[in-house]
């Protein structure tokens, strides 16, 4: 071997052992910190001291704090700041670099190295029990208030204090809480049952709570009433009209005879009071066993008015002069105008208290579509129909929203069930020139528009020698609307088919047929 060959080998070896020994040197800088390429939930560490490492992960962490519910309704929100809220990483850091081989820096140059740590999170708890201990759940006990409050949604038990917070049980909930970053906890679930305790409530406020399940059980009633196209659930509002409030004592008072005055319904019981039979509680008037009284008054009042609000005569008025309204129309022929029977729904809805039938779910329909017509007049009368007042013996045929022709009548007679049928009709059929047949009688008409198919129409009726008045109640016709014969010819040129009509009686009128 020459000269040049050695030179060159111990050079060689000399670069190399100069290699090693600067591996060994980087590797022992590494030995202090972070390995080369090494990133720590994605943030790069390599030539960075713990500190500023644990510096950069806390400010990834943006908490601002915890809003705590209370289970009635209160919240509290408690800042970052003011729970002493601290968050540390540099305990798991220093764990990551002591697992790490220095020596293998090499390797995480192409490798990379990437780690995952989680923080120490704490909260400082003396300031945390100082702000529970100051939320104004904590109220004492002789300041308790329970009692039964009127709101936009019906009765409520105002502070239902049913059970009482324990502070350092809270306090040491939301503290965990914020260690888990949550912003919101609701001290209602069952899961933190362990936050309260039971309250003993005084004589009196358990009579008031007890009251209040009695007062809920008729509030929450299960009867739904269908009257028209409206649905009236016999809930809040409505059903508390029927409840005697101790204000009312000296008693409702009806313009017409009403068969419920001086009866309530007390419990399972019908009673009459009197002033020393009932007190006062929270505003109601309450028997001697605490129970809540039902004015058995206000029960048939609630089906009278509804039967009033159904006087045809008066929704179609109303229409007329520009509402609206839905109309309902008994199909009733004998002349009577109620929609439904009013005394058997109040006896109904008595006997339903009375029995606690009332708290199953039950729907009636006042407006049965057997018995009744109901429709929306601007859908359905529009501005062209003809409206047929049974009472005053009157025909009106409107036109655009206009009367364009005003007749005097001769309807169906009252005697021998031969009243016109009222209801929503339409002319279905028009006929020149046709004979009436019927079981004793053969009549000729000129003008005939038809309305059932029964047989009753509209014709022209040249026998009679006079309209309106009385004569319909005994000597009226089968059950068509007679009309002068040149009224009839207008009509027919005029009326098309598919034109509504309208019949009813009035409420006013009394038949003894």
């Amino acid at each position: 071997m020459n000269v040049r060959t050695k030179l060159i080998g111990r050079i060689v070896l000399l670069i190399i052992s100069g290699l090693v020994v600067l591996y060994l040197i980087i590797g022992y800088y590494y030995s202090k910190g972070f390995p080369c390429a090494a990133k720590v939930n994605g943030i790069k560490c390599t030539g960075k001291s713990v500190a500023e490492v644990n510096s950069e992960l806390c400010e990834t962490i943006k908490y601002q704090g915890i809003n705590v519910i209370d289970r009635n309704g209160s919240s509290l929100f408690i800042s970052a700041e003011d729970l002493g809220f601290t968050v540390d990483y540099t305990e798991d850091l220093n764990k990551f670099i002591s697992e790490q081989n220095a020596l293998s820096w090499g390797v995480y140059v192409f490798k990379g190295l990437t780690g995952s740590v989680q923080p120490r999170i704490s909260v400082d708890e003396d300031k945390l029990e100082n702000i529970i201990a100051g939320w104004d759940i904590f109220v004492p006990d002789e300041t308790r208030d329970v009692s039964i409050v009127n709101t936009e949604n019906g009765y409520e038990l105002k502070n239902t204090l049913l059970s009482t917070p324990i502070k350092e049980n809270i306090a040491k909930t939301v503290g965990s809480a914020a260690t888990r970053l949550q912003s919101e906890l609701d001290l209602s679930s069952e899961l933190y049952d362990d936050c309260y305790e039971p309250v003993t409530l005084t004589e009196e406020q358990q009579t008031i709570v007890d009251f209040y399940g009695k007062l809920q059980r008729i509030l929450n009633c299960g009867i739904t009433y269908q009257f028209g196209n409206q649905t009236i659930p016999l809930k809040g509002e409505v059903v508390n009209g029927f409840l005697l409030t101790y204000d009312q004592l000296s008693g409702d008072t009806y313009d017409y005879e009403n068969p419920g005055l001086g009866r309530f319904i007390s419990g399972s019981n019908e009673v009459g009071i009197s002033g020393d039979s009932v007190r006062d509680l929270e505003g109601f008037a309450v028997t001697s066993d605490n129970e809540p009284l039902i004015s058995e008054a206000r029960l048939y009042d609630f089906f009278y008015q509804k039967q009033k609000l159904c006087d045809t005569a008066t929704m179609l008025k109303r229409y007329q002069n520009g509402e609206d309204v839905e109309i309902i129309c008994s199909k009733d022929r004998k002349g009577s105008t109620f929609i439904f029977d009013h005394n058997a729904e109040y006896k109904h809805l008595k006997e339903a208290f009375l029995s606690g039938s009332y708290e199953q779910e039950e729907t009636r329909n006042l407006t049965n579509p057997k018995k009744v017509d109901f429709f929306n007049a601007k859908k359905t009368l529009g501005g062209t129909y003809i409206e047929l007042d049974i009472a005053n013996q009157h025909l009106y045929y409107y036109r655009n929203g206009e009367v364009y022709i005003d007749t005097l009548i001769v309807s169906g007679t009252m005697y021998g069930g031969h009243g016109t049928p009222a209801g929503l009709f339409h002319v279905y059929d028009k006929q020149r020139n046709k004979v009436l047949v019927g079981e004793d009688y053969e009549c000729p008409v000129e003008y005939w528009m038809r309305l059932t198919d029964t047989g009753v129409g509209i014709h022209d009726a040249w026998w009679q020698e006079s309209f309106g008045g009385d004569m319909y109640l005994e000597s009226g016709s089968h059950g068509c609307i007679n009309c002068p014969p040149y009224i009839a010819r207008l009509l027919y040129e005029n009326v098309k088919e598919q034109t509504p009509v309208i019949v009813y009686y009035r409420s006013n009128v009394t038949y003894p047929y």
